[in-house]
């Protein structure tokens, strides 16, 4: 990416802040659209039963575990290339990590939702955490499914935290050029950034400190999902090539979601200044070396 001033670049980021484009309203509206679709659907599905999602005998999985696969595989791309490529150096990840990392934070999120709706009894969903209860009833820890929850639960975290202190340099810039009740959010989520010295090294090192981290913590999560499957009885699944597989796809899966937010993004907010074909020339070669 050619050097540009950094006033500049600061200036046509706020003002995508301030006063986004029509593309992102049509944008907003067709996410929107969609979520009240998915509300709709589950609403329907808990008023007449999991038998509308063809779940029953011998068939009790079925969408949710794919979904659930899915989802979990898009949010490792995100913040494990993200963290490579900071331990790399390779400074044309600028543009494109933190949506990455935004990726990822949601993608964990949106997959939590598929176990939760695949019990039926949503509102029962907390019998199977590890809790004190007259009930006696005690979950099974050598259940794969309580694996995914630790390694999703301890991943999240991480890779939340791994945003968060990204954006405080950033969030310190929008405190300096908001007004009202935004200059007061961004004050309490920037914690004081004065981009001292001090500051800027105490942040490399943590930041490099969680990438370290965060690559071999997404290799294991994603090879513990794959164990849903690895530690079952079924002739076809009970094999160990399954976690290297599901990591590798959800590498794969997860460039070409990076591709395609790339694209989006670059339309919706007008940003080919930044993210430059160039850019997604090296996103492609990386889908291809992965592949």
């Amino acid at each position: 990416m050619k050097d540009i001033e950094w006033a500049k670049i600061n200036r046509d980021i706020l003002q995508s802040l301030e006063t986004p484009r029509a593309a992102f309203w049509v944008m907003l509206g067709v996410c929107a659209v969609a979520v009240a679709a998915g509300v709709a659907a589950e609403i329907y599905q808990y008023r007449n039963g999991l038998g509308v999602a063809l779940m029953n005998r011998p068939h009790f999985w079925q969408t949710y575990i794919s979904n659930f696969v899915f989802w979990i595989g898009m949010s490792h791309s995100g913040t494990l290339l993200s963290a490579i490529l900071l331990l790399t150096k390779a400074d044309w990840r600028k543009p494109i990590y933190r949506f990455a990392e935004a990726m990822t934070l949601f993608s964990i999120l949106t997959a939590l939702f598929f176990p939760i709706i695949h019990l039926g009894r949503v509102w029962n969903f907390y019998w199977v955490a590890p809790y004190p209860n007259e009930r006696t009833i005690w979950p099974n820890f050598r259940s794969p499914l309580l694996w995914d929850g630790a390694a999703i639960f301890t991943y999240a975290t991480s890779s939340a935290l791994f945003l968060y202190l990204g954006m405080i340099p950033d969030l310190a810039i929008c405190r300096d050029n908001a007004r009202g009740w935004r200059k007061k959010l961004y004050s309490a989520l920037s914690l004081g950034w004065m981009g001292r010295a001090r500051e800027w090294a105490a942040f490399r090192k943590s930041y490099l400190l969680i990438a370290c981290f965060l690559v071999p913590l997404a290799v294991s999560v994603h090879s513990i999902v794959a164990s849903d499957f690895a530690m079952s009885i079924m002739p076809t699944m009970h094999v160990t090539s399954f976690p290297p597989y599901f990591v590798a796809g959800a590498l794969y899966s997860g460039c070409a979601a990076i591709i395609t937010l790339f694209v989006i993004l670059r339309y919706v907010f007008r940003f080919e200044e930044y993210m430059t074909e160039e850019i997604m020339d090296k996103i492609a070669k990386l889908t291809f070396a992965i592949a």
